[in-house]
């Protein structure tokens, strides 16, 4: 097995301690304990509870824009590339650790200090320049009807989010089980690609 670096062993800790407590909640002693080191180690490679906190999700939101775009085929058309957008977010999102989810739910309902100085410049920003090209080279070309492209994206990522959102709270219920099986990310992609081409894509 690999070792970690105690860095790694405490933002995984702090992870889970931010996911079910919030950053106001969350205990450096419990993150300590979790991570079975002394708390002057925190201290030693963080700054503060709150350097911590950013630190984990700085590195959640870069890893998002290079890996989307690095998976979009720059030589195909619009509808393909629209593709490999909801194909990426819905395969990162069911890859990601569920944690990491519900920390980013905690930061929203917090009022989203970090949400706004992290996601918006490192993931919201470079993305609508991106889907605003490509929603326009496709409307222009007649592959898509005339919509607003910054709307769609928002429409598309949050259906994404909250869904995603909507099965870790209720993975635990008989609904939920049902629902969130296996295939449950397969079809899930199949049908929002279904539903958003649908409403886009020019007759």
């Amino acid at each position: 097995m690999e070792d970690i670096s105690t860095e790694q062993k405490i933002k995984k800790a702090a992870l889970k301690e931010f996911a079910h407590f919030g950053l106001e909640g969350a205990r450096v002693d419990r993150i300590a304990h979790k991570a079975k080191i002394n708390k002057a180690m925190i201290y030693y490679h963080f700054k503060s509870k709150e350097d911590l906190y950013e630190s984990i999700l700085t590195e959640f939101y870069r890893e998002i824009f290079p890996r989307v775009t690095a998976d979009i085929p720059k030589d195909k058309g619009p509808e393909v590339q629209l593709d490999a957008i909801v194909t990426f977010f819905i395969d990162f999102i069911s890859r990601v650790d569920q944690d990491v989810i519900r920390m980013m739910l905690r930061e929203l309902s917090s009022g989203g200090k970090y949400f706004k100085k992290l996601m918006l410049p490192n993931v919201i920003i470079p993305m609508m320049g991106f889907v605003q090209e490509l929603f326009t080279a496709g409307m222009e070309q007649g592959t898509f009807k005339k919509i607003v492209p910054h709307l769609t994206f928002l429409q598309m990522l949050g259906s994404i989010v909250f869904t995603n959102a909507i099965r870790i709270t209720l993975l635990d219920t008989e609904m939920g089980k049902m629902i969130f099986n296996d295939d449950f990310f397969e079809d899930y992609k199949k049908n929002l690609l279904t539903v958003v081409k649908t409403g886009i894509l020019a007759s």
